[in-house]
């Protein structure tokens, strides 16, 4: 690796960790909602051993980012989703105002997953990306199944849900 390289390399580590730090203190600022001094010091405390944790689980190769095509797809999918299902929960509260509110639904994929790393970050990201969607909440993600809750029950829509976290 020539001295350029490595110089482009480590000042885009350097940029990756300055952003990481700066949205460490965005989220520990907008999680307890005031902006004292001490809260001030806090996130920034916090952010830097988030970003010298980070840093030191990248260096020693335990876990890599991964985002394939798959993945990006699934994500896609479910933010196009969102417009629709806050429209289905609007209607769902004026069905409720009206008397007329349907009941939710609990529903039990199939998933087959390996009890691996690569497993672990694909059952991570099916919970969390599976909920972004409004109406349907991931509660419960393991080697052979995914529990999925529905406020307006659309099951034959969900029944992809393990491509999610391809």
């Amino acid at each position: 690796m020539h001295a350029g390289t490595r110089h482009r390399t480590r000042s885009l580590g350097a940029l990756v960790m300055l952003i990481a730090f700066a949205l460490f203190v965005g989220v520990w600022l907008l999680l307890v909602d005031t902006s004292s001094t001490a809260e001030w010091v806090g996130a920034l405390i916090a952010a830097a051993i988030a970003v010298v944790a980070a840093a030191l689980v990248y260096d020693s190769g335990t876990a890599r980012l991964r985002f394939g095509l798959r993945s990006a797809r699934g994500l896609f999918a479910q933010l196009a989703r969102v417009p629709v299902d806050v429209w289905l929960l609007v209607r769902e509260l004026a069905r409720a105002i009206a008397g007329t509110h349907t009941q939710g639904r609990f529903h039990e994929l199939a998933l087959e997953l390996p009890m691996s790393p690569r497993g672990n970050a694909r059952r991570a990201t099916i919970e969390l990306v599976g909920s972004l969607a409004p109406n349907t909440i991931v509660l419960g993600v393991d080697e052979r199944h995914v529990v999925v809750h529905q406020l307006v029950a659309r099951h034959e829509e969900r029944a992809g849900v393990g491509e999610i976290g391809a």
